[in-house]
């Protein structure tokens, strides 16, 4: 049974904007990433409207996050306010009848999250919308904006995104902002010490049983557990992030085939037809651009 509520929206008419853009979890959003989902989101965005900007929901089944890095804004509840500056972050939590304004002459850069009512998200729910100090209002607003970017490329047919890392990069960035790191298993929390170890050595051995002895699973198991965090198989996410590495040092100005023994192939020609799949064009087309 559909969950029922009521939005109110009072927008600026204005162009669409390049700092305007959101992705969400269903195949209807623009763009749209439906592993949002596994991650108890259901749709976020970036925007720095200068013009009307106010929202308000009843009974919404989600919670609202405001992050702001200029302007202001306020949350509302009846008669009541609560002020957000730069460098602050506001929540609206679910249920209830509630909104967020733009107030204040300046534009307000910000970036917007809605998440789900889900126990990850349990200590964000409270009598009435709250606001808090933050340092990350800038790497929060960064990772919703590269999560669109990349959800637009993988929308468009594009091969080889990182939209599954971006979500994984958002996801990690909100425990920091709510102090909830450490909250997943230790399962989770050891694949993604790996995960940053093959980014460091990416050269070493990471064949699927040494990744499955490091995090402590079964080779089933690890299976499982990469494909509902990152929707691949261990081996394609080891040979992603592998390419990933070496297309970063490429663009720093590495050779091809110094890029190709640093990844721990024997012969450049087999490095440059996997990456040439991969990405559809040949490391030293990355390298002379």
């Amino acid at each position: 049974m559909a969950t029922i509520y009521y939005e109110r929206f009072d927008l600026a008419d204005e162009p669409a904007s390049e700092t305007s853009r959101l992705v969400g979890a269903h195949v209807f959003h623009q763009a749209s990433c439906p592993a949002l989902r596994n991650y108890g989101l259901y749709m976020c965005g970036v925007g720095t409207p200068s013009g009307p900007c106010e929202v308000e929901r009843i009974d919404a089944p989600f919670h609202v996050l405001l992050v702001l890095l200029g302007g202001q804004a306020e949350l509302f509840e009846g008669e009541r306010r609560w002020i957000i500056q730069a460098g602050q972050y506001g929540v609206l939590p679910a249920r209830g009848r509630r909104g967020f304004r733009r107030i204040g002459e300046k534009p307000m850069p910000h970036a917007w999250v809605l998440l789900n009512e889900d126990p990850r998200w349990a200590k964000l729910q409270r009598d009435e919308p709250w606001t808090s100090h933050t340092e990350y209002a800038t790497l929060v607003y960064d990772s919703v904006s590269l999560l669109q970017r990349e959800s637009q490329l993988s929308n468009a047919g594009y091969h080889s995104t990182l939209q599954l890392p971006a979500l994984e990069i958002l996801s990690q960035q909100l425990e920091r902002l709510f102090g909830l790191v450490g909250v997943r298993s230790e399962r989770e929390q050891a694949l993604i010490k790996v995960l940053d170890a093959i980014r460091h050595e990416p050269s070493a051995n990471w064949s699927v049983a040494e990744l499955g002895l490091q995090v402590g699973l079964s080779t089933t198991q690890l299976h499982r557990l990469c494909q509902r965090l990152y929707g691949l198989a261990p081996a394609q996410l080891v040979f992603d992030i592998r390419m990933q590495v070496a297309r970063e040092r490429l663009r720093q100005g590495q050779r091809v085939a110094e890029v190709a023994t640093a990844l721990g192939y024997q012969e450049v020609a087999s490095f440059s037809r996997r990456f040439s799949q991969h990405f559809g064009c040949a490391p030293s087309r990355v390298f002379a651009d």
